[in-house]
């Protein structure tokens, strides 16, 4: 399956070990990942005018659609499908997803993809028995509902596949502050450590601000991608 692929601006900058697990657990199931063309910053959660952030996403997602031309019948087969994008930024999938108002396009995030067949694409060299882990999706793949992640019991379920335990799932949505760090940083640890008392073993994320804000506060605690587990799992990482 070919996706068109939105790195955004974390996952080329602070998240690059984010970037490089989701392209290579992609490449090793069978996946084609090709980079939108000349992307920009789609405003992620800067503040100012809604709709001249929201027309950055349009102008991505604009882009999206050139990797999916071809000639003759074949062209037109592609423009009147949905062509299929995948964000791993879960701020870049909302402003992405707010922005197909038309539903032109097919926009995932990976843990939407990451289901029992792909998993079975990879297989494990490795499991998680004796481990604990916390889940911790913060806020923005949990909701609004209209933008949210399909299944948002994914992290659970893969973590459950390889054997892992399962803790903290009150917290799980609980939101981390990450977007006030460089505004309101007192803001940010306060909830931030809320998340760290109330989880148990490593927590386990798959945004990079939730990633930046839990790790700051950890003293020394295990923040880890849900890639990393993967990447374990296959045999591609000596530890966790």
């Amino acid at each position: 399956m070919k996706y068109a692929y939105y790195p955004g601006c974390s996952l080329t900058g602070s998240a690059r070990k984010l970037d490089k697990a989701v392209r290579h657990i992609f490449q090793k199931a069978g996946h084609e990942l090709v980079d939108i063309p000349d992307w920009n910053c789609c405003g992620a959660f800067e503040y100012g005018d809604r709709k001249e952030l929201m027309d950055f996403s349009v102008a991505n997602l604009r882009k999206a659609k050139t990797l999916f031309g071809g000639p003759g019948e074949a062209a037109q087969k592609r423009e009147d499908s949905r062509a299929e994008v995948l964000a791993p930024c879960p701020a870049c999938y909302r402003n992405l997803k707010e922005a197909n108002t038309e539903d032109r396009f097919k926009l995932y995030h990976p843990l939407e993809l990451l289901n029992d067949a792909f998993l079975s694409s990879i297989p494990a060299q490795r499991d998680l028995k004796g481990q604990i882990f916390t889940p911790y999706y913060g806020c923005v793949l949990m909701r609004p509902e209209e933008s949210a992640i399909g299944d948002k019991e994914a992290m659970e379920r893969i973590i459950t596949r390889l054997g892992g335990e399962i803790e903290g799932r009150k917290i799980r949505d609980r939101c981390c502050g990450g977007n006030q760090f460089f505004i309101n940083r007192w803001a940010t640890e306060k909830l931030s450590r809320i998340i760290l008392e109330k989880s148990r073993g490593a927590i386990v994320v798959f945004c990079p601000l939730c990633h930046m804000a839990l790790t700051s506060f950890s003293r020394n605690r295990k923040i880890l991608y849900l890639t990393d587990l993967l990447l374990y799992a296959m045999g591609e990482r000596r530890s966790l």
